[in-house]
């Protein structure tokens, strides 16, 4: 995925293309659904945003690293002084899921938190990985909720079709599949959760970015 003109400024979630600032698929999706956390209190949503960070660090780690034999140990090893308990539990339940799932190593290629983008819009799925048996990729979400209700999942399988939907453009030559996933880590459980790429969500996703453009041009003009 050669994105050399996209710039991914991370510490205020911005994406630009050239001078151009590009939108990027959580604002689209949390317009449409009007999708916040303010009934969230802060530090419940630091210490979240936190534990979701190690996780995401650690499988990254791991997974560009998973030639090397004890990776995980050393790891582990490294995390546990500088984390509490809770996160260093998440991370290990999420790296031994990893560990399992991609357990014949030579079979896969990762792409990493990878910025992708079209003319207008911009994001960065978590994973997106190439099955070399059957010549196809993968893509994947992590979350580290404690739970999944009706309104996470309606944003995570929007998030997900917005990906699927811009990988597609990037015409890599091998096929992505429509059988994308969440793996959940939480302190009860670590869970794969497939969610399928349907016409529905497709249209739906393109819905929530007329609504959003629309929104931007009538704010434009007044």
């Amino acid at each position: 995925m050669n994105m050399s003109k996209l710039i991914f400024k991370k510490e205020t979630h911005q994406y630009f293309l050239e001078d151009k600032e590009l939108i990027s698929v959580s604002r689209i999706i949390d317009n449409y659904l009007g999708f916040g956390y303010s009934h969230i209190a802060p530090e419940v949503l630091k210490n979240a945003s936190v534990r979701g960070k190690w996780v995401h660090k650690l499988n990254e780690l791991y997974l560009q690293n998973i030639n090397q034999e004890n990776i995980i140990n050393n790891l582990l090893k490294k995390l546990k002084p500088i984390t509490n308990s809770i996160n260093y539990s998440y991370c290990k339940k999420s790296l031994m899921f990893l560990k399992e799932k991609f357990k014949d190593k030579n079979n896969y290629e990762f792409i990493i938190e990878k910025p992708i983008n079209d003319s207008l819009i911009a994001g960065t799925p978590d994973l997106v990985y190439l099955d070399k048996k059957e010549n196809k990729y993968y893509l994947v979400d992590y979350k580290t909720y404690a739970c999944i209700d009706e309104d996470k999942l309606k944003r995570i399988k929007l998030q997900l079709t917005a990906y699927y939907l811009l990988i597609r453009k990037l015409k890599l030559g091998i096929d992505i599949s429509n059988k994308t996933y969440v793996y959940l880590t939480n302190k009860n459980n670590q869970q794969e959760i497939q969610i399928e790429i349907t016409n529905e969500l497709i249209n739906e996703w393109l819905e929530a970015k007329i609504n959003y453009f629309k929104g931007e041009n009538k704010n434009e003009n007044e």
